[in-house]
């Protein structure tokens, strides 16, 4: 991309700076021009900080190079006549456990039928409250099964829909054995509403993982703010604004991901009462 165009988002060909329609694909591109020529002047920026700091590195190494094997002797005594260091602590990553993962599986259907047990027969709750037990319950019950088995997502995703398959399982044996009905629904509503059950479950377990993920790499990103926030304050103009920019849109992503991944669970439990 020249000085004198900037490049379509949307076919890849060059446009000049002052056109705010493609001449090629005839794509609008009012919103994308102010942040293409920020781009660009960034890229300017970056490949002279990387020349100057090229030639700063060759400056020092000419400079230094006499020192660097009296230096690197000296470190080598220091090494040798200090005593052993300890060993560096292990990781704190979580390895993969398919126990925690098998215990939380069990827990969370066993509270699901236990809940389904007392809200509709002991306590004659309306049906909704059971639905709201059922999303909010496993998103408890999936983020503990993240952090505590270390998964990743596929086998979370699997292990989502097994828990709510097994759970919707456990409630219609429970409502068979007490009322004397089939164990399977014999009509399109009940099976609808089923397999919403099922879904809804599913789905609230699977924001449990989504929401530990958030959790972990929003602890990253606080590590990592105050390297990043000397590297933004060494450009004096403020050209570097749209690296701070682009880093809020990822986390805005990356939060949203259990939230729809919630309000979707949340939806699918309480359809039914909206008459869709």
């Amino acid at each position: 991309m020249t000085r004198a165009t900037f490049s379509c988002p949307f076919c890849c060909s060059d446009v000049p700076l002052q056109a705010s329609v493609c001449s090629h694909c005839t794509r609008d591109l009012a919103l994308f021009k102010p942040l293409a020529l920020q781009m660009h002047e960034l890229s300017d920026q970056v490949e002279q900080l990387k020349a100057v700091v090229q030639e700063q590195q060759t400056a020092l190494a000419e400079l230094k190079s006499h020192d660097i094997g009296a230096l690197a002797l000296a470190i080598s005594e220091q090494q040798q006549m200090a005593p052993t260091a300890p060993a560096p602590p292990a990781s704190t990553s979580v390895k993969p456990s398919w126990w925690a993962l098998f215990a939380m599986v069990l827990m969370t259907v066993a509270l699901v039928g236990l809940s389904h047990w007392v809200l509709l027969f002991v306590y004659d709750s309306p049906p909704v409250a059971l639905r709201l037990l059922t999303i909010t319950l496993p998103a408890l019950t999936g983020y503990v099964c993240a952090r505590q088995s270390g998964m990743g997502a596929v086998v979370q995703w699997l292990t989502a829909a097994v828990t709510g398959v097994a759970s919707v399982w456990l409630m219609l044996w429970i409502t068979s054995t007490i009322d004397g009905v089939p164990l399977w629904p014999n009509n399109p509503r009940d099976w609808r509403e089923t397999f919403e059950y099922m879904a809804a479950i599913s789905l609230a377990f699977f924001t449990g993982h989504l929401l530990h993920r958030f959790i972990q790499h929003w602890s990253k990103q606080q590590q990592n703010r105050i390297s990043l926030s000397v590297l933004l304050e060494r450009d004096e103009k403020g050209q570097f604004k749209i690296a701070e920019v682009t880093r809020q849109v990822q986390n805005l992503v990356t939060a949203m991901a259990p939230v729809v991944s919630a309000g979707t669970a949340l939806y699918s439990g309480l359809k039914v009462f909206t008459g869709n």
